[in-house]
């Protein structure tokens, strides 16, 4: 399932970036790469969050301060890759940044819903016994490989 919101995200927001923002097509791959690999990374992380701030993250409600938090690490990393890695100056990688974060956390949520049970789905079932968090980040660096 992770594969098929990649493919919809790689479809969706490629041609709004080269459209909208002008990047060519390298740049707007690059840039959905990065940003990816930044969501993969800060959930990888983990510092200061939980499912609860997860599953806020990807529901329709308004977000936990913890998701609030995950968000703003990877739009801070998100920034750095599209500068260092994709070669975007700052204004442009503003721009990706403030498009592609509510893409890729729309997409995950229309999957998920705010439920946990359903994220726990997503992130490929969950075994009884291990530690939810721990689970849910190894799962989600799965999504972004």
């Amino acid at each position: 399932m992770f594969d098929q919101i990649l493919s919809t995200l790689q479809k969706e927001a490629t041609p709004v970036l080269m459209s909208k923002l002008g990047l060519n097509q390298q740049q707007a791959s690059g840039s959905v790469n990065a940003a990816a690999s930044s969501v993969q990374e800060v959930i990888a992380g983990g510092e200061g969050f939980d499912m609860n701030d997860l599953t806020s993250l990807f529901s329709s409600g308004q977000n936990s301060s913890g998701a609030d938090g995950i968000l703003g690490k990877v739009g801070t990393l998100l920034q750095g890759k599209l500068t260092g890695q994709v070669g975007l100056d700052d204004t442009k990688a503003g721009g990706v940044s403030a498009m592609l974060l509510p893409m890729i956390t729309d997409l995950i949520t229309k999957h998920v819903g705010g439920d946990t049970g359903k994220l726990q789905g997503l992130l490929g079932g969950l075994t009884g016994g291990s530690d939810m968090a721990d689970a849910a980040k190894g799962m989600l660096g799965k999504l972004f490989k």
